[in-house]
């Protein structure tokens, strides 16, 4: 049984029950503790006024205490007797000789001190018993009843065996009362008795509106308030109790941010092997990539909460939390169980809010994940893109080669982001036409010089030759020449880069292109091409708004639509609308001739994570799988490093296909080969991994150096970390210090954070640097880094390697 029981009820306005009559019961039955005080409020007897008049003849200096300053300023019955108590007491060595004075002290009046009746509220307030007794029977809205009781061992244990005792703890419920039961403070009225039984002393509550029909009481008021009363009464039993709760909560916080923050680490690193919980960060981490405002749980979108909240669920799952949890619980319900026998049922930790900060946490670290490169905005000349290339050429042409000629190899470019031509070589093949007046844009000439910037898999290409080529081309009216001339001077291949010479050459290709628009029979190839310069910035201003009024134009045009799609997902240039660009990808992968495998993996992610349309694991999975065929096709016939990393991502993490990390493996090695850095960190990785059929340390160094090379910061990072600690490879502390330098030029986060740490504390082989380590530390913390946070503040708040400073520690904390 409870330790406190408690017995509510309401009386409501059509009763016929004598309220007042029941508190007149209360206040005066047997048993009764007499200890209303209120009395002391009344204006002093004329006994009192006449015996102190005596005490200041006989005693002037009384008038220096304070007790008759309270006297003279608020002349009650209280005041009285406490004045004249303390100038009894002052004087007790005279006054008990005097007959006077000794027969005041025997007969002085008990109702100076305690009036002749239980009933009490809340201080400084008279309690008039009749007068309250008429008032209720008056009162028309509805009376709450309450009955809270003891055993008699808790209540002299705990020293709630006197009614004074009672009294002082139910007028800290005041505020309590008045929120549970939804009545205003100043509205408020509440009156108790305190009956000391033999076995269960236990107090009558009475508590009611003045404003009739205000208030009510629901289960939840009624289960605080047991709560409130318990937590008071049993204060000192639960001291222990709340301390050990708060240690265990304290313990699950902080263990589910270590969990956390390793297994970020271990991902970034590409060492985790939780698929599952890797999976859901890296959702979580490309949603919030994309989420404006304030990144915490409370001010999220339900479907990004939802991803937090399965992750939470998967980190309870982890034995350490699960241990954690059910001690936090025995603590909760130890408490729980002094005021009822219903323990509630336990409910997940995703849907506790004592630890809600878990949540806020997984956010902090899921934004220090390096997640997947977006992509690739511009889908330069891809093997889709040349069909339409293609099927443009031929409509321009007056002539076809026979059926029977051999293809005649074309070959393209991709490009990064910004537009820079990016280590990228495609092939493609197809009948050409061959035209007696050598005036189309596709000639010759211009496959020539095209096979000579990108090359074959058998010949390396020749950006000298190609850039001579094409100059001539381009000199001719090419406006692909004058775009591709661009380009190649934009990126430095065959000459020096000089983005002003370049930015001439795509003004020419600008009105070469807007002036073909204006006759082509496909114009819309041309309106596409146009709006991708307009969102590069190449000729032109850079402006998003009017790229995306030309890729409009070309509203059948399957580039156009992606591309138009990623605007509207994006937000630029364009009011950000997710539903809008989930059906122009959808439009573009639907095309009855030219399907976008590229907008088909968009349509994939947006199904999984709930983007523009509702969350659907299956819809999710078919279009992966399209887009992964897609991109099969494409592969086919080009050779191009960005799509062998792209299908080794997909390889390696399961997306369109079954997770294989044997073919992951193979396409990172055709995309290394051709000079990708990211797959060169991705092979680096695959290699550490122990799952990895073909785990090799030695070749996991080796391709993490060609990509540190490439300046590639993660690269850069992971091996620093590797040679820092000599887990895996014989620790070289000079050799990791040179690389961290060099990830932390380029402002990586993490080599930020690691370099920092290190300083500060300074390790067998390199001496404590604690201004450096600080503004390292710093630097990260600037970019969102919770570890270097959490590392500075620890350093702040300890004062061992740093000046003690507990206000900036608390603050990175």
């Amino acid at each position: 049984m409870a330790k406190l029981v408690t017995k509510f009820k309401y009386l409501n306005p059509n009763r016929d029950t004598n309220i007042g009559g029941y508190v007149k019961y209360i206040a005066t039955r047997e048993g009764v503790e007499k200890i209303d005080d209120t009395k002391r409020l009344s204006p002093a007897t004329g006994k009192q006024q006449r015996f102190i008049e005596k005490i200041l003849r006989d005693f002037p200096d009384t008038k220096e205490m304070l007790e008759y300053e309270d006297y003279q300023k608020d002349k009650t019955i209280g005041n009285a007797s406490e004045f004249i108590t303390r100038a009894l007491e002052d004087n007790a060595h005279e006054v008990m000789n005097t007959k006077t004075y000794a027969d005041y002290i025997a007969t002085r009046p008990r109702a100076e001190r305690f009036g002749t009746h239980g009933l009490f509220t809340d201080d400084g307030i008279e309690v008039k018993l009749n007068e309250v007794s008429q008032e209720l029977n008056l009162h028309r809205g509805n009376v709450w009843t309450a009955i809270v009781s003891l055993r008699r061992e808790d209540a002299e244990r705990l020293g709630f065996n006197t009614g004074i005792r009672w009294r002082d703890m139910l007028r800290t419920q005041t505020q309590a009362l008045a929120s549970n039961l939804k009545i205003p403070m100043e509205n408020l009225r509440w009156y108790a008795a305190f009956h000391n039984e033999s076995h269960h002393p236990h107090i009558h509550l009475l508590a009611y509106s003045v404003i009739e029909n205000e208030g009510y009481l629901t289960k939840q008021g009624v289960h605080n308030l047991r709560s409130s009363f318990a937590n008071d009464i049993f204060a000192q039993d639960l001291l222990c109790t709340y301390a050990m709760q708060t240690e265990n909560r304290d313990s699950l916080r902080k263990k589910s941010r270590e969990i956390i923050r390793e297994a970020v680490e271990k991902i970034n690193t590409g060492i985790y092997d939780n698929p599952k919980m890797e999976q859901q960060l890296m959702k979580l981490a490309d949603r919030l990539s994309r989420t404006g405002g304030k990144k915490v749980y409370g001010y999220l979108k339900a479907d990004v909460k939802a991803i937090i909240d399965s992750i939470v669920e998967e980190l309870a799952e982890d034995e350490r939390i699960a241990a954690l949890y059910d001690l936090w619980y025995e603590q909760r319900e130890e408490v729980l169980k002094t005021y009822t026998q219903q323990v509630p049922k336990r409910i997940p930790l995703s849907q506790n809010k004592e630890f809600k900060s878990i949540k806020n946490a997984v956010i902090q670290e899921a934004l220090n994940l390096d997640t997947e490169k977006k992509i690739i905005e511009e889908m330069e000349e891809t093997g889709e893109e040349k069909m339409a290339e293609d099927e443009t050429a031929q409509e321009e042409d007056t002539m076809f080669w026979p059926k029977n000629e051999p293809v005649e190899m074309e070959t393209s470019k991709d490009e990064t982001d910004d537009g820079t031509i990016y280590g990228s070589h495609t092939h493609s093949f197809r009948y050409r036409k061959k035209s007696k007046r050598e005036d189309t844009w596709w000639s010759s000439a211009y496959n020539q010089a095209r096979l000579c910037l990108y090359g074959t898999k058998e010949t390396k290409p020749d950006f000298e030759q190609a850039l001579s080529l094409m100059q001539k081309e381009a000199e001719r009216g090419n406006g692909f020449a004058m775009h591709d001339v661009g380009k190649m001077i934009l990126s430095g291949l065959g000459c020096e880069a000089d983005e002003e010479t370049a930015q001439e050459w795509f003004r020419k290709a600008y009105a070469a292109f807007y002036a073909k628009e204006k006759t082509a029979k496909n114009a819309d190839y041309f309106q596409y091409r146009i709006g991708k310069l307009y969102s590069f910035g190449y000729g032109v201003e850079q402006d998003y708004g009017k790229a995306a009024k030309w890729y409009e134009k070309a509203d059948e045009n399957p580039f156009a639509l992606y591309s138009l799609g990623v605007l509207y997902h994006r937000g630029q240039g364009v009011e950000q609308d997710e539903e809008k660009a989930f059906a122009l990808f959808m439009k573009a992968a639907t095309h009855s001739t030219k399907p976008n495998a590229y907008a088909q993996y968009e349509l994939g992610k947006m199904y999984q994570d709930g983007i523009g349309t509702a969350v659907s694991p299956g819809d999710s999975a078919q279009w992966y799988h399209k887009a992964y065929q897609g991109f099969l096709r494409i592969e086919q016939n080009m050779a191009d490093d960005k799509l062998y990393y792209r299908l080794g991502q997909m390889n390696l993490t399961g997306k369109g296909t079954e997770v294989n990390l044997s073919k992951a493996g193979k396409y990172f090695e055709k995309a290394a080969e051709l000079d990708n850095p990211d797959a060169m960190f991705g092979l680096g990785k695959l290699y550490l991994n122990s799952e990895y059929e073909n785990y090799d340390v030695s070749k996991a160094v080796e391709h993490l150096l060609k990509a540190a090379k490439s300046r590639h910061s993660q690269a850069q990072y992971l091996l620093g970390k590797l040679f820092l600690t000599g887990e895996v490879v014989t620790k070289n502390t000079a050799y990791a210090l040179r690389w961290l330098e060099e990830s932390v030029a380029q402002e990586n986060s993490y080599a930020q954070y690691l370099l920092g740490k290190t300083l500060l504390y300074g390790d067998e082989d390199i001496p404590p640097d604690s201004r450096r380590g600080v503004e390292l530390l710093e630097q990260s913390i600037s970019q969102q880094n919770s570890m270097a946070a959490y590392a500075l503040g620890k350093a702040y708040l300890e004062g061992t390697v740093v000046q003690q400073d507990i206000c900036s520690g608390q603050a990175f904390l």
